[in-house]
């Protein structure tokens, strides 16, 4: 009888911090220190990649988010002085205070053998070079804060595995269109004239009846194909590199992609031939299906299922996108080869789902939570044991879930342009660590029959 392994949800930037965002500091080992005493396997996090505060818009694969770089682990490695603190709100801040610090640090730092081989990356000079023409700081400045970031990322996830954590990373499929990626690989997109012809989206859905515009190119896929997948195959390995494992995002695409005319809305867009299984035949030539998590989500035709399917992919299953509140059956969520959530980054908390049930849903979910014996009284609670007890290989809760906080916490609304997408952030820990022992609570129930 095996117990079920679980996870935490929880965004870097949303990492509580004195100094206005989360980040790869102490607070970030702390929060391991907390997963690992609680026997609690998996950290899974947003994107990391740079990006114009829109995580899931990297412009660069490969170059990290300057925002992550820790104060804390600059002082001591003798970079700077000690740093202000900046007073702590439920919303991260984006802006330059800690800048100043890495100037400071930059103008102390003494390069070093790993830094001058570090610098032999061809995709971090092409990062500086285009951070170079748009932000204006000199390349040698952009080069520095990425050997940073690398070196402070790679002592994070050392110190995560040597506490049996590991850790969940995001693969965005599109980049932004303003990028170093669309810069210097512009043959791999739809571009003419270095000009979006299509934009990558969605067709209507329940989050928008106009279709989501995403403001990305979409792929070339032919030019893909003609150079063996190199481009995907390169971005790849780099991941595997940085995570455990790799949430491949927006997996329908990879069968086929919506394209939308770059003057026209989600409605007029229309699907067209993905890399599909040419380039997943190339990738398990160098790792193994066992390493990714795919998000199948949203419009999924058959065709996408069966490549799912050929490859064994561990897919995720939302619990509030899995049950009909109308009509409940727990057939959909209680399958094995899923990582089932309450709801991820894309989705509401399960208090903020609850409060806008109608009278006749909350009796059903009642009724489905008092049926498969979990709390029925304390909603997040009981949606947290329903989650465990499935069959489900992993459970990953968001951190708001355990806490029981309302929509008012929620990390994205998509389709949006709300200000307080991508913003959330903790306070402190005091309140995690008392609620987290729900996870201990129901670990009885976790044992599979």
């Amino acid at each position: 009888m095996n117990i079920k392994e679980k996870g935490i949800l929880l965004p870097i930037f949303s990492l509580p911090s004195k100094y206005g965002i989360g980040d790869f500091g102490y607070e970030a080992y702390e929060f391991i220190d907390i997963l690992s005493e609680n026997n609690i396997e998996y950290w899974e996090i947003l994107p990391i990649n740079a990006c114009d505060k829109l995580p899931y818009s990297p412009i660069s694969y490969y170059a990290l988010n300057e925002y992550y770089i820790s104060l804390d682990k600059l002082k001591e490695m003798g970079l700077i002085r000690s740093p202000e603190h900046k007073e702590k709100k439920s919303r991260i801040t984006y802006d330059d205070f800690k800048f100043k610090y890495y100037k400071e640090a930059y103008n102390n730092f003494v390069e070093t053998d790993e830094y001058y081989k570090f610098k032999e990356n061809i995709k971090i000079l092409q990062y500086a070079e285009y951070m170079n023409a748009t932000a204006g700081e000199e390349k040698e400045y952009y080069i520095f804060l990425q050997y940073i970031l690398d070196k402070q990322w790679n002592e994070l996830k050392t110190y995560a595995n040597s506490k049996n954590v590991r850790i969940i990373g995001d693969m965005p499929i599109y980049p932004a269109f303003n990028s170093s990626e669309v810069k210097y690989d512009e043959k791999y997109f739809e571009l003419e004239d270095g000009k979006m012809l299509y934009m990558g989206g969605t067709p209507p859905d329940h989050f928008d009846e106009n279709g989501q515009k995403w403001g990305t190119p979409v792929y070339n896929v032919d030019k893909i194909k003609e150079y063996n997948y190199e481009y995907l195959l390169n971005r790849y390995k780099e991941y595997l590199k940085r995570f455990d494992i790799v949430r491949i995002d927006h997996f329908r695409g990879y069968d086929s992609f919506f394209k939308i005319p770059i003057n026209g809305m989600g409605k007029d867009g229309y699907y067209s031939t993905g890399v599909s299984y040419g380039f997943f035949d190339e990738l398990f030539k160098i790792t193994t299906p066992e390493r990714f998590i795919i998000e199948d989500l949203g419009d999924i035709r058959e065709e996408t299922i069966k490549l799912r399917e050929c490859y064994n992919f561990t897919r995720q299953k939302i619990l509030q996108n899995g049950i009909d509140l109308d009509n409940l059956a727990d057939s959909e969520t209680d399958v094995e080869n899923i990582v089932i959530y309450p709801g991820n980054h894309d989705w509401n908390t399960i208090l903020g789902w609850y409060k806008k049930m109608s009278l006749k849903q909350k009796i059903n979910l009642r009724r489905f939570l008092n049926k498969n014996k979990c709390n029925m009284m304390n909603i997040s609670k009981g949606i947290i044991q329903y989650c465990l007890k499935s069959k489900a290989k992993i459970a990953i809760i968001a951190m708001q879930d355990i806490l029981r906080l309302d929509d008012s916490a929620r990390i994205n609304l998509p389709g949006s342009q709300k200000v307080e997408n991508w913003s959330w952030e903790m306070i402190d820990f005091n309140g995690f660590r008392k609620k987290v022992t729900i996870l201990k609570e129901t670990k009885e129930l976790t044992k599979k029959k």
